[in-house]
């Protein structure tokens, strides 16, 4: 299964662990402010907002296109490619 680019809507893009280094190193290319980070392990996850639900990824433009695409996690290269990740955006 992959990705409908043309369709997608980021339903992804939320609660995403970056490595350790990664925010500070695109900064300039975040979109929504991060107000708050917790670790996990190796890595962190960067809040942009103070309720789980309505969190989501930094960088996750409002047309729900990356702007780190080229440079984005590797969680994020992964979804599309394992089937146990739903998403009714996916081609089957």
């Amino acid at each position: 299964m992959k990705c409908r680019l043309n369709t997608c809507r980021a339903c992804c893009c939320y609660n995403i662990p970056f490595m350790n280094g990664e925010l500070e190193r695109y900064k300039d290319k975040i979109v929504t402010p991060v107000l708050f980070t917790e670790p996990m392990g190796p890595a962190v996850v960067a809040f942009t907002a103070y309720d789980p639900m309505l969190n989501k990824c930094p960088f996750l433009r409002d047309d729900y296109k990356c702007n780190i695409y080229e440079n984005r996690p590797e969680v994020c290269r992964q979804f599309g490619q394992i089937e146990e990740l739903p998403c009714k955006f996916r081609k089957k």
